[in-house]
């Protein structure tokens, strides 16, 4: 089990995440008006990485023949949205459930999954904006998102 869990991959992958973690903490400790956007670019690679390591890992140890059920996995993504809208603002958050919800039941083709996204998610935003009236978080942009 352990020579499965050493396979190059894993550990590619465990080092990209290790040395973007690393470059994370260094950077955190600095002037945060300049290093805003290396902050946000380190953040993503930190969880690009740990998605990536997560998959190699399941792939090598042999647990990649197991499939979730929909629900739990929509119930999780609701779960990080509703957390991620008190940082991020409504239409940040909202656009990677509705893309996951949507390629859930099973709409693969990209361009009906972006269009499908942007519509529901956009559409969701200017209802509850400007036809309703009302405000929803937004992220630190002055109202524009």
């Amino acid at each position: 089990m352990v020579a499965r869990l050493a396979h190059p991959r894993v550990l590619l992958a465990l080092g990209l995440f290790l040395i973007g973690v690393v470059l994370a903490l260094h950077t955190w400790g600095g002037p945060s008006d300049a290093m805003l956007v290396p902050r946000i670019v380190l953040t993503l690679w930190c969880g690009v990485a740990l998605v990536i390591t997560i998959v190699e890992f399941w792939r090598a140890s042999g647990l990649g023949n197991w499939s979730l059920s929909v629900l739990p996995v929509l119930m999780v993504a609701m779960l990080i949205a509703a957390i991620a809208v008190a940082s991020l603002g409504f239409l940040i958050s909202s656009l990677p459930l509705v893309a996951l919800t949507l390629w859930m039941f099973r709409l693969h083709r990209p361009l009906p999954l972006v269009v499908g996204t942007l519509v529901i998610a956009g559409g969701l935003w200017f209802l509850f904006h400007h036809v309703l009236l009302i405000r929803l978080p937004t992220l630190l942009t002055s109202g524009a998102l």
